[in-house]
């Protein structure tokens, strides 16, 4: 059932998932389904809306990702591994996913082996401690804007992006304002995404 409705998912979203790939994502599940009582990982215990609200979710800027070629990706607050993880399948990237968490951490740890994926490293340093820089810095559910995008400039490249997922444009405009206020005014722009199967609003927002 949960198969037939990812692989659903993906190909609403234009990808064209092969076997492997599905099996990854559907270990994915597996995992956080098992864990979550222990690590609180999701808030959400329904199988399909951890497939809809988090696979698909951090799915549906794969093709973005995609259209920015080869890069080295840096995921802050993955927590149970998203959107690093799930972009992780789709892309040939380097991806640090950054947690804090301890017990984030050794899920991951644990998770990455079994999912078979040679392109991510767990980072967990805080990312003010993070001594590298990256092409992309993304996130999804983190802290508002008026309070990471400092460090997060830090942490890309020059000619890098910050790529955030976040819900309605309204609520963006808003917190673009409010860095405004601060005296940042990075060059911004918003586009729309569309999660299969969820009838909420969902945006990225690029920040260059």
């Amino acid at each position: 059932m949960e198969s037939n409705l990812l692989q659903k998912g993906l190909e609403a979203l234009s990808l064209s998932p092969s076997p492997e790939q599905l099996g990854q994502l559907e270990t994915m599940v597996d995992e956080i389904m098992f864990f979550n009582p222990t690590y609180r990982l999701v808030s959400n215990t329904d199988r399909d809306e951890i497939i809809i609200r988090h696979i698909l979710d951090s799915a549906s800027a794969v093709p973005y990702f995609i259209s920015e070629g080869k890069t080295e990706i840096v995921d802050l607050g993955t927590g149970a591994g998203f959107p690093g993880l799930v972009l992780a399948v789709f892309l040939t990237s380097g991806i640090t996913l950054c947690e804090r968490m301890t017990r984030r951490v050794n899920f991951l740890k644990g998770l990455i082996p079994r999912m078979g994926l040679a392109n991510v490293t767990v980072d967990s340093r805080s990312a003010e401690d993070i001594d590298r820089r990256f092409d992309i810095v993304t996130s999804r559910a983190f802290h508002p804007l008026v309070d990471c995008y400092s460090y997060m400039s830090l942490l890309k490249k020059d000619g890098g992006k910050i790529v955030l997922y976040k819900a309605g444009e309204e609520s963006i405009n808003d917190e673009l304002r409010a860095l405004k206020a601060k005296g940042c005014s990075p060059t911004s722009s918003i586009l729309e995404l569309k999660v299969p199967f969820l009838n909420e609003k969902r945006n990225l927002l690029i920040l260059d």
